[in-house]
C-alpha cells in the first residue's frame, strides 16, 4: 500500500525530473510513511512511498523484472498474489522478493494486456515497458484506489492525488464551468472529471497504454465493467447463500494476508458484521473499531453488540462538534476535490484510532450496490420510473417544459419528456435543488441547465441492463461507490496511514452478484440484500434487520447548534467561493429554511462548506 507518482516530459534531464518527482511525493509522505523509492532518466521519472504490508523487507519499489526492463510502481493489494506467483513460477519466471508487487511485473511479462482478468485486488499502478517503449497506468476493477493524470502537449502527469498534479508549473489549473453545478447537485463527479478541465480520473476498471515516443491519441480502455445483462442462473435462494457464503470466505481469507495486524472497522450494520464474522471465524481473536457522536443514532451501542457476540477486542471512540472543527480543513485537503459525503469525517477519525493498534482494516463497503441494500431509496426510485412510463406514453401530446416553476404541471411534463436514464439519474440528486417541488438554491436559468446536464450525463452513466433495479445498482456501482464512498475511503484511510480493505468488493464476490435475479437481491417491499440475510441467518446469532447508519454525523444539530457561527461565517461571506456560482439570496434563504427546519439541507450545507474550504486551500 502506499501511493504513486510519475511524470513524463522529454525536455527534462534525468535531475529535473527527478526533482518535479520528489515534490510530488513529498505531498503524499501520508500515504507512504515507511520510505520512498523512485526512478528517474533524462524525460521520465517514476516514484512511490511505501505503507509496508506484505514483505516488509522486500517489497519496495520500483520493482523489475529479471533482466530490469520492464518496472512498476503500485498502490495496493493483490490478494490472490500467493495463486499468481505459484503460476508465474512454474511457467519460468524468477522473483526476487516475496512482494505482491513484483507478481504484476511477471503477470505482464506473461499475459501483457490481459493480465487484468487474473487479478483479484485493489491497485492503482504505473507499469514501464523498455522493450515496448511504452507506458501502462491501470486502475482497478471497482475504483478502490484512485488514479489521476493530466496532460499538456508532450508532457504527462499521474498520481494517487491530484494535489501532486498541481505541484507541477506546466498543469493547468483551469476550472471546468460545469464541475460546481454538477458538484452540488450529486455531490460528486463521475469519471473522467473532475473540477480543473485538464485533470481526469482514470476510470474504475481501466488502464491507459501510452507509447513514450507518442501519446497524445492514447485514450483510456475498459478491462472489466460490472454487467448485470446476462438471464441470472443462480435462482434458487438456498444455493445462492451457500455460493456466496463459500465466496465471501474465499475472499475474506484473502484479504487477511499480510505481514503486519489486521484489524476490522465495524459498525452497527450488516456489511461490516459480515465481514467480521467470517474474519473472526477465520483468523480467531480480532480487534475491532468504531466511532460515535452519542445519541440513539450513534453506531458504538450496535457495534458493541456485535463485538461482544463475536468476541473481538473492541475500541470505540465518541466524537464532538469541536473534533469536527478541528478536522474538516485536513478533510478537505486529504480529499483533493470535493465529495459531499459527511461520513468521511467518521471514517478519518476511526482509522485514527485504529492507527494506534494496526496498519491494516477491513471495511464492508460495497454490499449496498451488490445486494440492493439501499431498499428505500430503490423502492421509492422503482416505484416513481414505473409511474413515469406510464406519463411518457402521452409526451407527443405534452408541451415541452419551458420553465422552472415546481408547479405539479411543470413537473409531470418534465417526467414525461424524460428518458427513464435521466429520470434516474435525477432521482439520485442529493444537493442543490432538493426536493423538486420546492427547489432551493438555484435560478430558473441554473435549473434549466441542470434538466440539460441530468440529460447528458444520463446518456453517459447509465448504462441499460436486464432490468431497472439492475440498472440503478450500476449506476451507483459506476459513480456513487467508485468516486464517492471509495475515494472518501481511501482519501481517509491513507490520510491516517491505513489502509483499508473491502472483502465485498470482490471480483469473484461480483460474480455470484452479477448471477442473482434481482428479487433475490431485493423482493417486492424489500428488505434489500435478501440473500446476503439468508447467508448469514445460520452464522450470526443477533438480528440481521438492525437500520442502516453508516456512521451518521449528526450535522443538523451542529449546524442549527454551535457550529451554526462558522458554517454561516464561511457560506454567506463576502468573498465565498460558492457565491461565484450561487445567488446570495437564494443561498440565503435556504440558509434560513435550513435554521426553521424548513428544509432538511444539512448535507448540501456540508458540501459547499467543504468546497468552499477546498477552494481557498488546495484549489488557489
Amino acid at each position: 500500500m502506499c501511493g504513486i507518482a510519475g511524470l513524463i516530459d522529454p525536455s527534462s534531464s534525468a535531475a529535473d525530473a527527478r526533482a518535479h518527482l520528489q515534490r510530488m511525493l513529498d505531498l503524499i509522505a501520508h500515504r507512504g510513511p515507511d520510505g520512498a523509492g523512485l526512478h528517474a532518466v533524462p524525460g521520465l521519472a517514476l516514484g512511490m512511498r511505501r505503507l509496508s504490508i506484505i514483505d516488509l523487507a522486500g517489497g519496495w519499489q520500483p520493482v523489475w523484472n529479471e533482466d530490469e526492463t520492464i518496472g512498476i510502481v503500485f498502490n495496493g493489494e493483490i490478494y490472490n498474489y500467493l495463486e499468481l506467483r505459484r503460476d508465474l513460477l512454474a511457467a519460468g519466471h524468477i522473483f526476487r522478493t516475496q512482494s505482491d508487487t513484483e507478481v504484476l511485473v511477471h503477470l505482464y511479462e506473461q499475459h501483457g494486456d490481459s493480465m487484468f482478468e487474473k487479478l483479484r485486488g485493489m491497485f492503482a499502478f504505473a507499469l514501464l515497458d523498455t522493450r515496448k517503449n511504452r507506458l501502462l497506468l491501470a486502475r482497478d476493477h471497482f475504483g478502490q484506489k484512485p488514479l489521476y493524470y493530466a496532460r499538456d502537449g508532450a508532457r504527462l502527469a499521474f498520481a494517487s492525488e491530484l494535489k501532486c498534479l498541481l505541484a507541477l508549473p506546466w498543469v493547468s489549473r483551469e476550472r471546468d464551468p460545469d464541475a460546481f453545478p454538477d458538484y452540488i447537485a450529486w455531490l460528486s463527479l463521475p469519471s473522467p472529471r473532475t473540477h480543473f478541465r485538464h485533470i481526469h480520473k482514470l476510470a474504475a476498471g481501466s488502464f491507459l497504454a501510452l507509447p513514450l515516443a507518442d501519446f497524445h491519441a492514447a485514450e483510456p480502455r475498459k478491462y472489466w465493467s460490472y454487467a448485470l445483462t446476462a438471464e441470472p442462473d443462480l435462482t434458487d435462494l438456498d444455493a445462492a447463500a451457500e455460493a456466496l457464503d463459500a465466496t465471501l470466505r474465499d475472499s475474506v481469507q484473502m484479504h487477511l494476508r499480510a505481514d503486519v495486524p489486521v484489524g476490522v472497522l465495524l459498525s452497527s450494520g450488516l456489511d461490516s458484521r459480515t465481514v467480521v464474522a467470517y474474519a473472526q471465524e477465520l483468523q480467531g481473536s480480532m480487534q475491532s473499531f468504531t466511532v460515535g457522536f452519542g445519541g440513539p443514532d450513534s453506531e458504538t451501542q450496535g457495534a458493541a453488540e456485535t463485538a461482544r457476540e463475536i468476541g473481538s477486542q473492541h475500541h470505540a471512540l465518541e466524537l464532538t462538534s469541536d473534533d469536527f472543527l478541528q478536522s474538516i480543513g485536513r478533510i478537505a485537503w486529504h480529499l483533493d476535490e470535493p465529495v459531499g459525503d459527511p461520513a468521511a469525517f467518521a471514517v478519518l477519525k476511526v482509522c485514527e484510532l485504529a492507527r494506534q493498534h494496526v496498519k491494516v482494516l477491513l471495511s464492508g463497503e460495497g454490499s449496498d450496490e451488490l445486494f440492493a441494500g439501499y431498499d428505500t431509496r430503490y423502492l421509492g426510485m422503482l416505484s416513481t420510473l414505473q409511474r413515469s412510463d406510464k406519463l411518457r406514453r402521452f409526451a407527443p401530446l405534452l408541451p415541452a417544459p419551458d420553465g422552472a416553476a415546481p408547479s405539479r404541471w411543470q413537473r409531470l411534463t418534465t417526467r414525461a419528456h424524460q428518458t427513464r436514464a435521466s429520470e434516474a439519474l435525477a432521482l439520485r440528486m442529493e444537493g442543490l435543488p432538493g426536493d423538486v417541488r420546492t427547489p432551493r438554491g438555484l435560478t430558473p436559468a441554473q435549473l434549466r441547465r441542470l434538466r440539460q446536464r441530468t440529460d447528458e450525463l444520463s446518456q453517459t452513466v447509465v448504462r441499460p441492463q436486464r432490468d431497472t433495479l439492475s440498472e440503478l445498482l450500476t449506476l451507483d456501482l459506476d459513480w456513487q461507490l467508485a468516486e464517492s464512498l471509495l475515494q472518501k475511503a481511501d482519501k481517509m484511510s491513507m490520510g491516517a496511514s491505513i489502509e483499508l480493505r473491502t472483502p465485498i468488493l470482490d471480483v469473484r464476490v461480483a460474480d455470484i452478484a452479477a448471477r442473482l435475479p434481482s428479487a433475490l437481491k431485493l423482493p417486492p417491499g424489500g428488505p434489500g440484500k435478501f440473500v446476503l440475510r439468508h447467508c448469514l441467518a445460520r452464522k450470526l446469532r443477533e438480528p440481521l434487520n438492525r437500520p442502516k447508519r453508516g456512521f451518521p454525523v449528526p450535522l443538523r444539530a451542529w449546524f442549527t447548534g454551535p457550529l451554526r457561527g462558522p458554517l454561516e461565517d464561511a457560506l454567506l461571506a463576502p468573498n465565498a467561493a460558492c457565491l461565484a456560482h450561487l445567488d446570495r439570496k437564494l443561498l440565503r434563504a435556504a440558509w434560513d429554511d435550513f435554521q426553521s427546519g424548513a428544509w432538511d439541507g444539512a448535507r448540501t450545507l456540508y458540501a459547499l462548506w467543504l468546497y468552499e474550504i477546498w477552494s481557498r486551500n488546495l484549489a488557489k
